[in-house]
């Protein structure tokens, strides 16, 4: 069995487990309803179809950087700025295999129950403005992400100084085989794991008006600060970078602000599906 496939054999099920138990602690005012699911999904289509197209790009790029890695090499400036000294103490300091595997759980599971989970979430508590505006702002993050992937090729703290920082999520198998679905070690700059949570929390808290998932939020943004720097990821840089990309996402998408570019992706999709559906059932 390949490193792989032992992996999703936990994270299949902890993503499930997860969102799950996320459903019900973060309805706080019982909004959320499973009846009519068919219909809810139905509506929220062309959200879908703008998750799709994104993650169809981001395939796009891993497949690019797998052939040549493009981008001018820029690691050597980060290098230059912050080195890596920080980096070695933290690891040394807590070079404990419980705080290790705890940290590459929350990397490698963390960020797919957010993604995964907050749509749905939106979807069964019928707040499906709050959902489009998730769609939306997670494009817009891609956009800046794939942008920083393309131009500027920023290696991980741990493969740009080996003999210095240690590759703590990277040498897992297991681990290591996940994050490859989506992640290059050159996806570095600026920071999506910051970036998308954030984006997230924001929406959460001030669009949907969710106070327990704001404040998980937050919580998960400054776990995640902590450990794509501890796990020999990040550099400090990709952080407020990261953080930048988040607060732009939020702003451009709220209060419909980037609806006149999305309505020309999602209507013609809606229309589309529309008239296979009238064309089935006739």
């Amino acid at each position: 069995m390949t490193p792989l496939m032992k992996g999703m054999l936990w994270f299949i099920p902890g993503l499930l487990i997860l969102v799950f138990i996320g459903i019900y602690f973060f309805d706080e005012d019982q909004r959320v309803e499973f009846t009519s699911l068919k219909k809810k999904l139905w509506k929220a289509r062309g959200g879908f179809f703008v998750v799709f197209i994104v993650f169809a790009f981001l395939q796009v790029e891993n497949f690019i950087h797998d052939i040549h890695p493009p981008g001018f090499r820029v690691t050597w400036w980060f290098y230059s700025v912050e080195g890596v000294d920080h980096i070695v103490w933290l690891q040394q300091t807590l070079d404990n295999p419980l705080i290790v595997h705890a940290s590459s759980i929350f990397y490698v599971l963390g960020l797919s129950f957010f993604v995964a989970f907050t749509p749905i979430f939106f979807i069964l508590r019928d707040q499906f403005d709050v959902f489009e505006q998730f769609c939306k702002a997670l494009a817009v993050n891609y956009v800046f992400l794939l942008l920083g992937y393309f131009l500027l090729h920023v290696l991980v703290t741990s493969f740009y100084k080996p003999d210095e920082v240690q590759a703590l999520l990277y040498d897992h198998p297991q681990y290591n085989s996940i994050v490859q679905l989506t992640n290059r070690q050159s996806n570095c700059f600026p920071s999506g794991h910051t970036s998308i949570p954030l984006t997230i929390t924001l929406i959460s808290g001030y669009s949907a008006g969710l106070k327990r998932l704001k404040i998980f939020g937050f919580i998960f943004v400054i776990l995640t600060v902590f450990t794509i720097i501890y796990l020999g990821i990040h550099w400090i840089l990709d952080i407020p970078a990261g953080i930048a990309v988040a607060l732009f996402a939020y702003w451009s998408t709220s209060e419909g602000k980037s609806d006149w570019l999305f309505d020309r992706v999602t209507e013609p999709f809606e229309r589309w599906t529309e008239r296979l559906r009238s064309g089935y059932r006739g």
